[in-house]
């Protein structure tokens, strides 16, 4: 039987970054991470436009200003000691008709109170940003603080880092079951795993796993889908910064925008839709 102090199921963001942190303050500890693929991050967390938000969005004090704002400036400083690329292109708010001018100031108001760079621009502010973009109302917000980094890089450098450390991975462990006592997770090749304490980073398969320990079991995940389009290179416009919509902040999404990328790929989107599966 193997032993371990600290269990954690899934090897995407969340997973990898909960490990790097845990041996920042407790570098003596042992952990493994079990990740049902064959490979770190090979779902959300690899698949995103790698935009670091700066904090405009939320409401202040806030746990998800907090995070928000304090996780973005973090990972841009280590990326920046990893020497992973980080593109400093900031993001313009603009609202798509009139009667959304209002959310302007409460977004600045919020973004300002949680700590984030934030200024509203003019149109002609606005076309130096966005020379081939709109705004309605002649008005538009200017986050310096956004920036984009290229999500597998951070991944694989997370990966590598933690596996210096001594942290160990058991890949391919789709099919696992737990002991009676809780403490011991059995392998699908009959191998026990003990451990002091798991840690349930599984993504969109969070609640099956929760629900095997018994936990949880009034939730369930319900999966959305976003697909984005890419521009032609050749496409006679061109963003050099993250253009997106005044949100609706009553919901969860903040609407189809256009997202630049380190690759000079630039994209369109996403769309927000329920998935038929949790990884299609």
């Amino acid at each position: 039987m193997t032993h371990s102090d600290i269990l954690i199921i899934g090897a995407g963001m969340v997973g990898l970054s909960t490990a790097h942190q845990i041996l920042e303050k407790f570098p003596n500890l042992s952990i493994t991470i079990l990740e049902k693929e064959l490979d770190v991050g090979s779902h959300s967390s690899g698949r995103n436009s790698g935009v670091l938000h700066a904090g405009l969005y939320y409401e202040p004090a806030s746990l998800k200003a907090k995070v928000c704002v304090l996780g973005a400036k973090r990972l841009k400083e280590w990326c920046k000691e990893e020497k992973i690329q980080v593109m400093e292109c900031g993001k313009v708010i603009t609202p798509q008709k009139p009667e959304l001018d209002k959310q302007l100031e409460i977004l600045v108001e919020r973004g300002r109170a949680n700590g984030a760079t934030v200024e509203l621009i003019d149109e002609k502010q606005f076309k130096e940003l966005v020379p081939d973009g709109h705004t309605s109302t002649g008005r538009a917000i200017w986050s310096s603080d956004t920036c984009i980094v290229k999500p597998i890089q951070v991944i694989q450098k997370l990966k590598q880092r933690i596996q210096e450390r001594g942290v160990d991975f058991l890949f391919f462990q789709e099919h696992w079951k737990i002991a009676t006592n809780y403490k011991q997770i059995i392998l699908a090749d009959g191998r026990k795993l003990s451990y002091d304490h798991l840690i349930n980073c599984a993504g969109l398969q969070a609640d099956r796993v929760a629900h095997q320990f018994g936990v949880g079991k009034k939730y369930t995940m319900l999966p959305f889908k976003g697909s984005y389009w890419q521009l032609k290179k050749d496409a006679p416009f061109k963003f050099n910064t993250n253009l997106y919509p005044v949100p609706d902040l009553e919901v969860p999404f903040l609407g189809a925008h256009v997202t630049p990328s380190i690759d000079g790929v630039t994209y369109l989107g996403p769309t927000a839709i329920p998935a038929l599966g949790r990884e299609n």
